[in-house]
């Protein structure tokens, strides 16, 4: 079983995850996919969820990180952009569904189209289950991301982890005032390890402490520093200042056919910007008043 798994992660880590838009951190999807398979091998179950899916670029991993029969829940406000309180991100369901159907064909997902802020801890259960591994990447306000990570704690199963999106991240200090009043406020979840833009935090210290010498021993190069000071606990720092790294970016070269991947979306994207553009001149009152002139300049050019 999780020979498959592991199989389909790979396939999304190296083909997928450059071609769905979004911001998710290859080191970071290495960590999780790591995480989500040594759940496997203990034996943990219960489906994945996540709050705030955009396009899907995380969500992806964690449906490629199921085993048979379990669930997925994507939770996002996707066309009711309204509820967007702090405009982080813009879901939509569409492009969502459109590659879920090409990255994900065999999972089974429920997407409920809401906010997180209608969903009551109560209620958390309901909505999302008992996931194994849930993700937080919603509202980026401080309010939203502690409300987000009391579902997160209300819900996840047992032995199970809550990975929190953009922690760290300077254009989104909410999401790191909010995680200090979740954490000094007698919190469920107790973090064990930081990865570019991501949080990992588990519901005790004795799965802490499985799921840290579960990374040390699987990703040693990616380990950047160990037992670093944390709301009163220690985390492990994976990315920054790892031997993999030289001076905070990847040692060597980044490989060719990422950089052509990221080439080729970049044209697609503008090719399709201008045939918007072209095809509103065109309807244009101004495009159709100046025809006459346009054939009469050719007809001059073929003289």
């Amino acid at each position: 079983m999780s020979a498959t798994v592991v199989e389909r992660l790979e396939r999304y880590r190296a083909d997928g995850l450059a071609e769905v838009e979004g911001w998710f951190e290859p080191e970071s999807a290495e960590v999780m996919a790591s995480l989500l398979v040594h759940q496997l091998e203990l034996g943990l179950g219960g489906g994945v969820a996540e709050i705030g899916v955009h396009h899907g670029r995380s969500f992806l991993l964690l449906a490629n990180g199921l085993a048979p029969g379990e669930p997925a829940v994507a939770l996002d406000v996707f066309e009711h952009q309204e509820q967007n309180a702090d405009h982080s991100g813009k879901g939509d369901r569409t492009r969502f569904e459109e590659n879920l159907a090409r990255w994900a064909p065999s999972a089974s997902v429920s997407v409920v189209a809401s906010s997180s802020l209608d969903v009551s801890v109560s209620s958390a259960r309901d909505v999302f289950g008992r996931p194994r591994m849930f993700s937080v990447d919603g509202g980026h306000t401080a309010e939203i991301t502690r409300h987000d990570l009391t579902l997160a704690e209300a819900s996840v199963g047992d032995g199970g982890i809550v990975v929190l999106d953009d922690m760290l991240n300077g254009h989104w200090l909410g999401v790191l005032t909010g995680t200090a009043g979740y954490l000094l406020s007698d919190p469920g979840l107790v973090p064990f390890a930081l990865s570019p833009n991501k949080l990992y935090l588990t519901d005790s210290p004795e799965s802490a402490a499985g799921y840290t010498a579960h990374l040390r021993a699987a990703l040693p190069d990616l380990l950047g520093k160990r037992d670093v000071e944390f709301f009163g606990t220690t985390i492990d720092v994976y990315g920054q200042g790892a031997p993999r790294h030289a001076n905070g970016r990847p040692a060597g070269p980044v490989p060719e056919v990422r950089r052509a991947r990221a080439a080729a979306r970049r044209a697609k994207q503008e090719a399709a910007d201008l045939s918007d553009e072209l095809a509103a001149v065109r309807t244009s009152a101004s495009w159709r008043a100046t025809a006459p002139l346009r054939g009469l300049g050719r007809l001059v050019r073929r003289s």
